[in-house]
């Protein structure tokens, strides 16, 4: 049985992404991610994204996880923070620990596209003592 199955189907996962999606407009360190995008919009691409990721109904026609979320500038703190978020909506809808469990590692297999890159500085080979 899929994942998207055992969360209960399309409703159940909408009342999930509903509720997560309040949660992360609430919270302190995320929240100011969402403070200029169409919520609406980004709920229903949410849903339908989160429903392929867990082997649901392929509905999703929008942007790649990559290019939506590499401009945000998210970080691996950031991403621990919203799989801390999602886990407390799972737990708060009595979502078994092993199914709960699996969602989130579902998700956090997109880490390589959602985080940004590190920017590092450039190096700079040391300078050669002069010849005598």
């Amino acid at each position: 049985m899929s994942l998207f199955d055992r969360l209960g189907g399309a409703t159940a996962v909408e009342q999930l992404v509903d509720e997560l999606s309040r949660r992360l407009l609430d919270d302190p360190r995320l929240g100011p991610a969402f403070a200029d995008l169409d919520l609406d919009l980004l709920q229903q691409h949410r849903a339908a994204y989160l429903a392929v990721i867990l082997d649901g109904p392929e509905e999703y026609e929008g942007r790649s996880m990559r290019e939506a979320h590499q401009p945000l500038g998210l970080t691996e703190r950031d991403m621990d923070a919203f799989l801390g978020v999602l886990r407390g909506v799972l737990d708060d809808a009595a979502v078994d620990g092993p199914t709960a469990t699996a969602v989130a590692r579902a998700i956090d297999r997109l880490r390589p596209a959602i985080i940004a890159p590190a920017q590092t500085p450039p190096t700079t080979a040391p300078t050669p003592p002069p010849r005598t």
